[in-house]
Order: structure tokens, then sequence, then C-alpha cells
């Protein structure tokens, strides 16, 4: 006989026996299902059968029934499915679950190769919210792969995982477990240890999940219904469920990734789980690229062969004039510096530069400022003393991009201005310096005023700024970049390119576009595969965009701007102040960064 458990909130750990055809929900007595939850109607939804299938309807309640981040009339459940009155959380079960005792035993532990899975299985049965998450991941976990392809090294790899735990997998701490160098045993990376004991204090990992994961070599998950259960000490310490995944090259494990939720809620499920493993799949490759590309001599790691060549789309005087000027800059060596408002194609500019250029087959190496630290900023720039080279090395004969420049380093500013102006690098630890031929292009999110950087750096890039102006100032260009996007998403995919609605094109020219071409790209992104048939409708555009076209007012004709459009855009003008960096917007808006990524998230801002 299926149940139906309260998984958090009022009645939390009570399990209600399904009895068909109807089973009543609410707060009322009469129901056979009570709840105290204060958002609970008396009669507030029912689960019915129909056919040997259950669903859960919501009876035309005030406050609503919820499942995944919709309201929702009615739900088909199969086994796992969840829905929510208020803050009252329901599992469907279509058995009972072993007991703890049962997943508490080592000799159950099942690892995700055991499983069948939900993220690369085609799944026919499973419910609404359940294939939009796992279609979610898909696309996030494409677009970190493309971020893991850049990061310059195995401490930016490591960066990446707070970006997926806090945007993607929503976890409250995340953490990268290394050998000790004792070798013996396991010890936190330094970084999140740092960061995460000023958050948490002394609050304590699930070392049960962490050594089994070690000895089976499997990523596990430790949830009630999980491969094995939240020890008494997990219980004790507010772990509420946790899981982790290895870090494989070969047969070895080179790092153990975890990740957990210390507040009560909707634990991990098996989708979490294969996208942490996913994501340890990716760091390994990378890893194991770094390593091969260490062992390369120099000389083979530089490749002569020609970039393709970077178009800048765009009719609107604006663009015309920085397509100009940036042609021009092609046919000279000087230093270049680009700003502009996060999304608007700094990178691409670089590229467009570089392509026409005389050292267009020669590398273009990108560096994330953002990414580096005191510690690790030489290392990449400049190279080991007896070890791997630096991008100044790598890039000899081509173009540095150095983005997010205000956010170097200053404890390497000035080498970097000495590279700019005499061309000589000198390795950590070394006494001679030898000399490369390296142009540099630099970005930044906004024009720097002087204090910004070092004063040399700053005065290294003292001409006048290539400026991209923002979509909303060139909305000319919105339909020929949307049509263009489109194909490339067609090439990527191997599909014929899909069309706008007239109606479509409408919303787009009204929406303001704060998160320039980069929100353009994502949302032609998401209609393109929400769409079922050729032609792209306006119900195929993400909500938020939708909910952030703005009216009229009937009086004045001024522009009537919703709360998600003014928060967004707010938040958009604090990130674009403190240079993009992510951290430090979270700390001035006065919220959790997990908090500002579901924000970014929920405004369709990457």
């Amino acid at each position: 006989m299926p149940w139906l458990s309260i998984i958090s909130g009022p009645g939390a750990g009570q399990r209600h026996e399904l009895r068909p055809p109807r089973t009543t929900i609410g707060r009322d007595p009469t129901n056979p299902i009570q709840i105290a939850d204060p958002k609970s109607s008396r009669v507030h939804a029912e689960v019915v059968v129909d056919g040997g299938r259950y669903h859960v309807r919501d009876l035309d309640s005030s406050n609503g029934t919820w499942a995944g981040d919709g309201r929702i009339a009615s739900l088909p459940l199969i086994d796992g499915s969840e829905f929510r009155i208020g803050a009252t959380r329901f599992r469907f079960e279509s058995v009972v679950s072993p007991s703890d005792s049962e997943w508490s035993d080592p000799a159950s532990i099942q690892g995700l190769e055991q499983h069948k899975t939900v993220l690369f299985t085609q799944v026919s049965d499973a419910d609404n919210h359940t294939l939009a998450r796992a279609n979610a991941y898909l696309v996030l976990l494409h677009h970190l792969i493309r971020r893991s392809n850049v990061a310059p090294d195995r401490e930016a790899l490591f960066e990446l995982l707070d970006d997926a735990a806090a945007e993607v997998l929503e976890g409250d701490r995340c953490a990268v477990f290394l050998p000790a160098e004792s070798g013996n045993g396991w010890s936190l990376w330094p970084a999140h240890e740092r960061r995460l004991r000023a958050r948490f204090g002394a609050v304590p990992f699930a070392r049960t999940l962490l050594a089994a994961v070690r000895s089976r070599g499997e990523p596990l998950l430790c949830t009630s219904d999980g491969d094995l259960a939240p020890s008494a000490s997990m219980v004790q310490a507010g772990v509420q469920s946790a899981m982790s995944a290895p870090v494989r090259i070969g047969a070895d494990i080179h790092a153990l990734l975890y990740v957990d939720r210390l507040t009560v809620g909707q634990p991990f499920t098996r989708t979490d789980l294969e996208f942490l493993a996913a994501v340890a799949n990716q760091m390994a490759v990378r890893l194991a690229s770094r390593v091969a590309d260490e062992a390369v001599p120099l000389t083979q790691v530089v490749s002569p062969a020609p970039s393709a060549v970077i178009d800048l789309i765009g009719e609107d005087p604006a663009i015309v004039q920085v397509r100009d000027q940036a042609g021009r800059l092609a046919a000279v060596t000087i230093p270049v510096l680009i700003t502009g408002e996060s999304g608007t194609g700094k990178d691409l500019l670089a590229r467009f530069i570089h392509t026409r250029s005389a050292r267009r087959g020669r590398p273009f190496q990108v560096v994330t400022c953002a990414a580096l630290d005191d510690q690790t900023a030489e290392a990449v720039l400049f190279g080991r003393a007896n070890g791997a080279p630096g991008i100044f090395e790598l890039a000899d004969g081509g173009t540095v991009y150095l983005d997010g420049i205000a956010e170097l380093p200053r404890s390497v500013q000035a080498r970097v201005q000495r590279v700019i102006e005499t061309g000589e690098v000198q390795r950590p630890g070394l006494a001679s310096a030898h000399h490369v031929d390296v142009r540099v292009i630099a970005a930044n999110v906004q024009e720097m005023p002087l204090g910004a950087l070092d004063a040399g750096l700053f005065h290294a890039f003292a001409g006048r700024p290539l400026h991209l102006p923002p979509l909303r100032h060139r909305a000319g260009d919105i339909e020929v970049l949307a049509h263009c996007l489109l194909k490339q998403h067609a090439v990527q995919h191997g599909q014929p390119a899909k069309r706008l609605a007239a109606e479509t094109t409408a919303v787009l020219l009204r929406y303001g576009w704060p998160g320039n071409a980069r929100e353009l790209r994502h949302a032609l992104e998401h209609a393109a595969i929400a769409a079922t048939g050729a032609i792209i409708a306006p119900k195929d555009l993400p909500e938020a965009l939708m909910k952030g076209t703005a009216g009229t007012d009937a009086v004045t004709g001024a522009a009537i701007e919703s709360l998600a459009v003014v928060e967004r855009s707010h938040i958009l003008r604090v990130l674009e102040h403190c240079g993009g960096n992510k951290k430090a917007a979270a700390e001035l808006l006065e919220i959790d960064r997990s908090t500002l990524y579901a924000k970014l998230r929920q405004y369709g801002v990457g």
C-alpha cells in the first residue's frame, strides 16, 4: 500500500497510508491526513487513484499546493515524488523504505553505478519536476565543462565546486578533501577550511560517508533513504544530508568532493549525486590533462594552428564604432583595455582583436583574475622554477587576455606591468629572466579609477579603453543577435534552426536585458530546448524574462517596472560595482552567496 511521508515542517516524520479511492489532506480533523500548517485550508488537497496511478490535486485552496518552483493544480505521483503545502513537505512512497539499521549496514551500501540513473537514462514515467531538474542539470553541466576548460590550475577547478554547490546543488557546505602531506589520511583543502571554519565553526563533516567513498571509490548518498543513513553524530551536529564523490584518475583517487546541508529541508536526491559525480569526473579529466601538459615540452604545448576569425554581430552605430576601433587596434601591438557591463561580450571582443592581428596563428591564453589568489597567481602567470611554464610563456608570440583585471592580486601587479613594458618573464625562485613576445588585452566591468590597480599597471592601460555598450542601448541589434544565436545553437546540436514568432520577438524587444548578450543567449538556449516545434512562442521563454517585461503607466506613459526587475537591476549594479566578484557582491548585499546564485538563476543571468 502506498504511503505519504511528511519529510519537513509540522508533523515531520509522520507516515500516512493512502487508501483508495481518495485521501484528503487539510487542517480539519475530518481529513485522513490532518496537518497543523497555518497555510493549510480546512480541506486543502486530495490524493486520488485512477487506473492504478496516484495523483495529488489541489482543492482550490487559498495558499496553493506546490511542487518544485511552481504552484500545481494536479501532479502525477511516482515513487519519490514530493510536494508541499505551506511549510509541510510530503513525499510519495510506493513501498515502505528499509529501516535505518538496514541502511547503516556497510554490506548494503550501493554506489551510483548500481542504480538506474535519472540524468543519463531515458525515463518515460517521471514527474515533471524530476524531468525539469534533470534537464537543468544537463544544461548546467555543459556550462561547467566549458568553464573548466579554461580553468588555469587545480585551485581554479576546485573553486568551480563552490559555484556548483551554491548555484546548482544548493548545498550549505562544499569542500574538497586532498591526500594529507604526511601520506596518511585526507585533509581539507586550505581555502575551503578557512572559508568554512569562519562561517560554520567546528561543525564536523560526515566522516563515515567520506570513509565509505574512499574505500569503495564510488559516489555515495547519505540520507535517511540513501546509500547510508546519517550517523548519530551527524544528526547531533545538525548535518541533515550529505553526499560525496571521488575524483579519480585511473585507479587513483586524487580528491574527494563533499557537499552537505545543515538546514532542515529537502534532502539530496540521487539526481543531485549524479550531478556531483559528473562534476568529479570532469575535474578528473582536467586534472589528468594538466598533468599531461606539465610533462610536455613548451614547444609542443604552444600550437601554431590558426584561430577561427571571430566577428562582432550588429549594425547599431555604437557597435559599428567599436568594431572599427578594434580593427585598427588589431594592426598594432599596444596593450588594450576593454570595459563594459557583465555579459556584453568583452571576451569576444578580445578574440576579435587577436584573430585579426598578425598573431592570429599563435596562442590566445585566458586568465580569470578573480580565480587567482596571492598563492596561486605567481605560479599561474609566471610558472614554477622547476615545473610547468606560466601563462605568459605559453602565450609567447600570441595574446594573454586578463579577464577582470581589477581583481588581479596586488602582489603580482608590478610583475605583470614589467611583462607589458619590457617583455621580461622571471619564474619564481630563479634569478634570471627571459624575453617573451606577448600582447596583453585586459577587461573590466567598468572604467577603472586610479587606485583600482597599482599605479604602474594602471598607466600601462592609460590609453582610451574600448567600451562595449549594453544591449539595451543597441535595441536594434536584438533581433539580429537572436537569429544568429539560434543558428549557432542549431549547429551545435545538429538540428534545423528554430524561428521566433512575431509576438516572441516583441517580448525580446520590450525586455531590458540587464544581463546583456549573455542573458539573451541563455534565454534563447532555454527557449530552443523548450519549444516543441520549429517556432519559438513567448511561453517557451524563461519565466523570469516574461515576468520582467515592463508595462506602461496609463497617465504618464512611463514604463512600470516589476519588483523582479527592480531587484534584478539592483543586484546587477552591485555586481558591477564589485567587478563581477559574486562573493563580494553577496557580502555588500548582506545575503549568502547561495542566495545570490539563486537570485541570478531566477532572473536568467549567467
